[in-house]
């Protein structure tokens, strides 16, 4: 701690501002790869120590929130506790929401694309855009939403659609990086995962951190953005031909909008909500502020106050809403949907296979429908399967461990 300051960690250590609700400004703090949020009053304390040289003459400089001066031991103490962690934090891979994740095409590939489709941001190309996809989503919720009929579903339309998909997926991805292009930042490769029990694509655009809130907003929107882009002349081929591949396929991107744009899972909606209410590791805070109340709840010690009490009201407001609205929705998901899907597959997947066993022994037809019933049922209850071991894993290896440790204690004893 007393040798110069800018041959130590501490001076590779890069600072960024950072646009978050919080009532004082916030950095992110980024040493050997990893990327850390802290305080206005940590920042600074960075800034000093690698303007200074040793760490009396940082002592001398450095005022805390209060304004007042540290000593040289009260100083090195905040740096073991604000800055330590930063330097001696494990090089551990970095956490990500999904079960399984895989590359697809790389960073050098999707920016051929972005490079060219980055205009498409442009305020008069957006407007233009808008109007044409206003007036033509109109004219299809209008005419085609009375049209339904499953009769028309085959194999053909099912597959054609999709194949669409796909390609409505891809040029989804394109749109995060396109945007992440527009604002001069870089964006990483498109990859494929699954997140709890939805297959889903992927952009790599952690870099978007850097910008303002409003500019995060528009690359979380762009995705959206894009395929409704790419909707404009299959809405128009879909006019011209009534064809049931583009109904269907229309249909299923509409659908798939909804679930991305639902602000519960960590799709594009997630991380729109987050930077509207400018507030990071939107998750971890509302977990954190159910934690808060339930120790006030029961009369426990409830430590530090949530990151709640530091943003302002308004955003503060919706936090809370959120927490609730977000918790009611997990323990639907996790306590009702999952467990009737469960039951059901319980009673309904036997007779499936009895089904398929007996048209195959007895020389029949099989028909399409049985086959995707089954295909399906399977390949869901597979998901939930992976999912509860994913999320059990780390309990049972905690559980299994201290187990071992008080073997082996017993084992010493005696």
């Amino acid at each position: 701690m007393t040798g110069k300051m800018t041959d130590s960690d501490i001076s590779r250590i890069i600072l960024h501002p950072f646009a978050t609700s919080d009532r004082s400004q916030q950095y992110i703090a980024e040493f050997e790869g990893r990327r850390f949020e802290v305080s206005e009053s940590v920042a600074r304390l960075i800034t000093v120590m690698q303007e200074t040289e040793t760490l009396a003459d940082a002592a001398q400089q450095y005022r805390g929130t209060n304004g007042r001066p540290y000593s040289e031991s009260e100083l090195e103490a905040i740096v073991e506790r604000c800055i330590a962690p930063i330097l001696n934090a494990p090089q551990t891979p970095q956490e990500h929401p999904f079960l399984f994740k895989m590359e697809l095409l790389s960073q050098s590939v999707i920016e051929r694309f972005s490079n060219v489709l980055k205009i498409v941001f442009q305020p008069c190309v957006i407007a233009v855009l808008l109007l044409c996809i206003i007036v033509l989503e109109t004219c299809f919720i209008v005419r085609s939403t009375m049209l339904i009929s499953f009769s028309e579903v085959n194999l053909y339309v099912i597959l054609g659609a999709v194949a669409l998909l796909l390609l409505s997926s891809f040029v989804h991805e394109i749109g995060h990086a396109s945007a992440c292009r527009h604002f001069k930042v870089k964006h990483g490769s498109v990859g494929f995962g699954l997140y709890l029990t939805f297959p889903v694509f992927y952009t790599d655009v952690s870099e978007t951190w850097k910008l303002k809130r409003k500019e995060r907003l528009v690359v979380n929107m762009a995705g959206v953005y894009f395929q409704l882009i790419l909707l404009i002349p299959f809405f128009v081929i879909y006019f011209l031909t009534g064809n049931s591949i583009l109904k269907w396929f229309l249909l299923s991107v509409h659908i798939g909008l909804l679930v991305t744009l639902n602000p519960f899972f960590k799709f594009d909606g997630y991380w729109i909500v987050s930077d509207l209410l400018g507030v990071s590791n939107l998750r971890q805070k509302s977990k954190e502020l159910v934690r808060f109340f339930l120790k006030k709840l029961l009369r426990q010690q409830t430590g530090a106050a949530p990151y709640l009490s530091r943003i302002k009201s308004a955003e503060r407001t919706a936090l809370i809403v959120y927490t609730v609205i977000v918790n009611l929705f997990f323990a639907f998901y996790f306590f009702f949907l999952i467990p009737v899907f469960v039951y059901r597959f319980y009673t309904s997947f036997p007779p499936l296979v009895e089904e398929l066993i007996y048209r195959l022994s007895s020389g029949q037809a099989i028909g399409f429908g049985l086959i995707q019933s089954i295909f399906v049922q399977l390949l869901f209850m597979a998901l939930i399967v992976y999912l509860l071991v994913r999320m059990f894993k780390p309990v049972l290896s905690k559980f299994f461990k201290s187990r071992k440790a008080l073997v082996r204690e017993k084992h010493a004893a005696q």
